[in-house]
């Protein structure tokens, strides 16, 4: 495999990981502020989620509206596999590279 194949591959590759994003997500229990909540007076409390992530080497944490899990699940999981990815081009380069 020659270093252009390598970059086709990578970019062919790459067009399928859509929406991407690195961190993970976590569900989390949170008191509402109204007054008077049923839930959060028997001590349930309401459902939220948090995507934490490491920026500029400190770890931060951001709400995630339910109506956008699903999108954000799927960023993670396909930054999961752009990770890999970089690895196995890393080693199809070396490869290329001693082939010539």
């Amino acid at each position: 495999m020659s270093e252009d194949e390598v970059r086709a591959k990578w970019l062919a590759e790459m067009e399928k990981l859509w929406p991407v994003a690195k961190g993970s997500v976590r569900e989390v229990k949170k008191k509402c502020n109204r007054k008077g909540c049923k839930l959060c007076a028997s001590g349930q409390c309401h459902t939220a989620w948090l995507m934490t992530f490491y920026q500029d080497g400190r770890q931060s944490s951001r709400h995630v509206p339910t109506p956008m899990l699903a999108t954000v699940k799927t960023a993670l999981e396909n930054g999961r596999k752009l990770e890999a990815l970089m690895v196995q081009t890393g080693l199809d380069l070396l490869k290329a590279a001693k082939g010539k």
